[in-house]
């Protein structure tokens, strides 16, 4: 009999990063579990005998759905964000492209001439990094390029280039705004959750004493409310 060798373990997939983190989801889910199982009528009285206050379960549900959809749109702004980024580093290599190509034709027409190729930026330590001066670097460049007369730079060259700087800024307002939403919704969502904890904590603290611990026969229903449970 002839051996064969093992068969080889498929490859695990790669995991990727959520939207969220995964805490917040995790403690939104908790907090439904918790709410159910308050919501039972089979747990009503013994938490009613300890004082749960009326609607607390239903409370905590409407609070955990409020979270889910605050959620949903904290993870929608954060693809937003991902598409404006994209976008914004197209938009930013389209202009960075163009203008290197104006700074190439100003080399050949001024070789010599320091101060002109200072203007078109010729030189200039991490040109293209950060908004602000990139934004006046680059204003500065195409109308120089405008009126030089740079060899080889077409109208239609000039058009393009004149044309990249606008759809650059709209680009970058956009993902500044989109960080920003996102940011914020991120923000409000751990404020929610936060909230959500305590109110499930209040429901959990309620249980605890109407199933205590030492009692083992408590366990299936502390393990419901997601309690320490004895062993068996």
């Amino acid at each position: 009999m002839t051996d064969t060798p093992d068969t080889p373990a498929p490859a695990k997939p790669k995991q990727t990063k959520g939207d969220l983190p995964k805490k917040l989801l995790a403690d939104i889910k908790l907090a439904e579990d918790i709410a159910a199982a308050a919501a039972d009528p089979i747990h009503a009285s013994s938490l009613t005998a300890e004082e749960l206050a009326l609607g607390a379960a239903a409370a905590l549900l409407t609070q955990a759905g409020a979270a889910r959809t605050l959620a949903a749109k904290a993870s929608l702004a954060k693809k937003t964000s991902q598409t404006a980024t994209a976008s914004a580093t197209t938009a930013h290599e389209t202009l960075l492209t163009a203008l290197r190509d104006i700074q190439a034709r100003a080399k050949r027409k001024f070789p010599k001439d320091r101060i002109r190729l200072s203007a078109y930026a010729i030189g200039r330590k991490n040109f293209g990094k950060g908004a602000t001066v990139f934004e006046q670097d680059a204003e500065n460049l195409l109308r120089l390029a405008a009126q030089d007369a740079l060899p080889g730079l077409k109208p239609d060259k000039l058009t393009a280039a004149t044309a990249a700087l606008p759809a650059w800024k709209t680009a970058d307002a956009a993902q500044t705004k989109a960080i920003e939403d996102q940011a914020d919704l991120l923000l409000k969502l751990n404020a929610k959750v936060a909230d959500l904890n305590d109110a499930r904590r209040a429901i959990q603290a309620v249980a605890e004493t109407a199933w205590p611990y030492a009692i083992k026969g408590n366990a299936p229903i502390r393990r419901t409310f997601k309690l320490p449970a004895p062993k068996a």
